[in-house]
């Protein structure tokens, strides 16, 4: 992959984000940074230690005996994942219900190194129509294990058995507006559905979502964790490399009908910006690419970098207080300085923006209400 760095980051930002570029193209990048530990720092923030380490390996950088348990847990990790997976889609496949990999080892397929990118959760998609069914498979299949977490929701069924999550969708995300949400289902639904991908974990075949829809689903999911908190870098190239791979392939009215309606479309060419600019993805392989927003791409990275995944590297639960009244004070503060900074940068979305504050204002002083009378 090719493409042209901005400007207006920090020094050692910048190199982080070299050594990320190389890192992804499994590539030596072409030096070991000055400032090596605060890279890798900023690379723990961001769930990008593994892959950062991988790269400047490749430089002759000299990886410590901590260092390498930083690997291979991941690796081991990975391990763990696609035999849980594997076994998993082997007994639902047995009980006779479909399912759909969303993100996680699905778009791990993509790096050079799959194994160097730090993994999480199993998030398998059944649908409306077979959840409940679903549900009662997944209680039979970990019956008689170690289970640390069970809970119930409209969107999913979330469990960890033996140390590993596993979230059941009946759907892949919900949107806070309704008629929102409708739309976005009416494109999920065929989505995870038709002309679904397989791919091979453990030489088990796995389906994940066609890839139109997964194109537009992993942005979403990245917007969704901005707006609400915060991502790491490792999503961003969890959805640059997924583009790199299907370049030539997307039908891209999908995208386009989902970030029109949606109003995604300026944040889409900001993050895309990001993708090109920094991560070095060909201009060409970016659906709706556009040149000349070096000011808007800067204040939008430099706040991704700072924050650090889910936003901890500010926000995180050590700074919030424990009194549950002022923990959400503390958040919505959060929430509005964040959001501020998104008004000024996408301007179709300023009507949505004071909307959803609105209503996450009015849902937070409910919950403080309910809180306070223990109801």
């Amino acid at each position: 992959m090719a493409g042209a760095r901005g400007t207006g980051i920090s020094p050692v930002h910048q190199e982080y984000l070299d050594v990320l570029r190389s890192a992804i193209r499994g590539e030596a990048p072409a030096r070991i940074p000055a400032n090596v530990e605060e890279v890798l720092e900023i690379a723990n923030l961001h769930k990008t230690r593994p892959l950062v380490l991988d790269a400047l390996q490749k430089a002759g950088y000299q990886v410590s005996d901590s260092e390498w348990t930083v690997i291979y847990r991941t690796s081991s990790a990975h391990i763990t994942l696609n035999r849980k997976l594997a076994d998993l889609v082997t007994f639902f496949n047995r009980k006779g219900v479909k399912t759909v990999l969303l993100k996680g080892q699905g778009v791990a397929a993509n790096y050079p190194q799959p194994m160097a990118r730090e993994c999480g959760d199993i998030d398998l998609y059944v649908g409306p129509q077979q959840y409940e069914r679903a549900c009662d498979v997944m209680k039979e299949y970990i019956a008689g294990t170690n289970v640390t977490r069970e809970e119930l929701s409209k969107k999913h069924f979330v469990v960890c058995t033996n140390g590993v999550y596993i979230e059941l969708h009946q759907y892949c995300d919900i949107l806070k507006n309704r008629r929102e949400d409708a739309f976005f289902q009416s494109l999920a639904a065929p989505g995870l559905s038709q002309n679904l991908v397989p791919i091979a974990i453990n030489d088990v075949t796995v389906n994940t979502p066609a890839d139109s829809f997964n194109a537009f689903f992993i942005f979403q999911h990245i917007w969704y964790h901005l707006v609400n908190g915060g991502i790491g870098m490792r999503q961003i190239c969890d959805w640059t490399l997924f583009l790199h791979s299907r370049a030539g392939r997307l039908d891209t009215s999908v995208v386009e009908k989902a970030l029109t309606y949606l109003k995604l479309r300026s944040p889409w060419q900001v993050f895309g910006s990001i993708a090109v600019d920094y991560l070095g993805l060909p201009a060409e392989e970016m659906p709706f690419y556009v040149h000349g927003q070096k000011d808007k791409v800067a204040t939008l990275l430099s706040l991704i970098l700072q924050e650090g995944n889910f936003g901890y590297a500010l926000y995180g639960l050590d700074k919030r207080p424990d009194n549950f009244a002022e923990g959400k004070w503390f958040s919505m503060k959060v929430y509005l300085k964040r959001n501020a900074i998104f008004y000024r940068l996408f301007p179709e979305r300023r009507l949505l923006i004071i909307r959803d504050g609105i209503y996450d204002l009015i849902d937070g002083t409910l919950r403080v209400i309910r809180h306070i009378f223990g109801k």
